[in-house]
């Protein structure tokens, strides 16, 4: 699969690494094998299911004498698009280590969906490595692409067609989710906190009646002049699970590292910047493009986001929302104000912002 970028090396700790596996056992000829599976998140929720290309693929392993099955990695509802994936990495540590010898994928869309990182690992990383790769449903495999000299144009077209695809889908899902923002769905993962996702209607919010309360006393105690740190402590001292904690603890998230997780100062200024708990719904803040291997999100100018009002149940009535917002602001300002106050730059377009700030405080007024 020919291309310029040689530059750009999937995985290269790997292809640096000290610890080359040596292939199949020298004695026996056996290759200690690792099935890979992978579906999206759209496609769980179309209904498809890991089990099925873990049954194909355990019965391709036992048709074949020289591949063992020693462990099976599985991501589930991880994009193709990019390999920064849990199992992938614990799959690439247990190459490193000489544990695996052999992959085994359903199919190349499986593996993944980028076409430059796809080929990289296909020419560069598994033969570095001494991997064989198996793609059982494109009768791909690296032992025997002699046996097949058009074998790699065909892969490379194949994987421009998946990239293709990603392309494709990103867009559609772009389309689908923006029609649900208009019709006022929620279509989240996980609902804010303080809100439940209807068990009729996964699309719609309705109020958590344990969290909800620690959500009016957030609010409540901003009005009170308490800053978001502030609060924070106060909620820890009161023993209430954090957000990501209460998930947790439900079992919607399965992640150690939440177990113990603490109230923040972040966290709560998040939940006081949260229109949602006012009825209304304010979706489109963040987006990704599924066709591009990126790992962060991209944020959305607020004039750019679609509010849907009365979606849902409020929390917070939209008066006090609104004065939450403006003494949020009014805050921002004064630490603002103190920052250049504090500061050593001596112009006069400085000293200009300097001198309202002193008149404010000595007349006692708050900007």
């Amino acid at each position: 699969m020919p291309h310029k970028r040689r530059e750009r090396f999937a995985d290269t700790a790997a292809v640096h690494s000290k610890n080359i596996p040596s292939g199949p056992d020298n004695i026996s000829g056996i290759y200690p094998t690792a099935l890979y599976l992978r579906i999206s998140c759209e496609e769980a929720a179309n209904g498809e299911k890991l089990n099925n290309q873990k049954d194909l693929l355990l019965s391709y392993a036992k048709s074949q004498n020289d591949l063992k099955i020693v462990d099976i990695y599985s991501d589930n509802g991880e994009t193709g698009t990019s390999f920064n994936r849990p199992e992938w990495n614990r799959l690439m540590a247990d190459v490193k280590r000489k544990h695996i010898s052999c992959i085994v994928v359903k199919d190349l869309s499986r593996f993944g969906r980028n076409y430059i990182e796809t080929g990289n690992y296909l020419e560069i990383v598994f033969p570095v490595l001494n991997v064989r790769f198996i793609a059982v449903n494109d009768n791909y495999d690296s032992n025997k692409l002699e046996s097949n000299a058009l074998q790699p144009l065909d892969t490379m077209i194949k994987g421009i067609i998946n990239e293709a695809y990603a392309k494709d889908i990103s867009r559609k899902i772009f389309t689908a989710k923006e029609i649900q923002r208009r019709n006022g769905l929620y279509y989240g993962n996980v609902p804010p906190y303080g809100y439940l996702k209807d068990p009729a209607e996964p699309h719609r919010l309705i109020v958590n009646p344990e969290t909800s309360p620690t959500v009016k006393q957030i609010f409540q105690r901003k009005l009170e002049g308490m800053g978001s740190f502030q609060i924070a402590r106060l909620l820890n001292e009161s023993n209430i699970p954090s957000p990501m904690r209460y998930q947790f603890l439900a079992g919607a998230v399965k992640a150690p590292r939440y177990e113990n997780s603490i109230w923040q100062g972040i966290t709560v200024k998040t939940i006081l910047r949260n229109r949602t708990y006012t009825g209304d719904l304010a979706m489109g803040k963040k987006r990704r493009n599924l066709s591009a291997n990126l790992t962060k999100t991209r944020n959305i100018p607020c004039e750019d986001w679609t509010i849907t009002e009365y979606t849902h149940e409020a929390i917070i009535s939209r008066e006090t929302f609104f004065e939450v917002q403006r003494v949020c602001m009014r805050e921002q300002e004064r630490n603002r104000a103190k920052c250049y106050c504090h500061s050593d730059i001596g112009t006069t377009d400085v000293i200009s912002v300097h001198e309202p700030v002193k008149q404010f405080r000595e007349s006692g007024v708050s900007p």
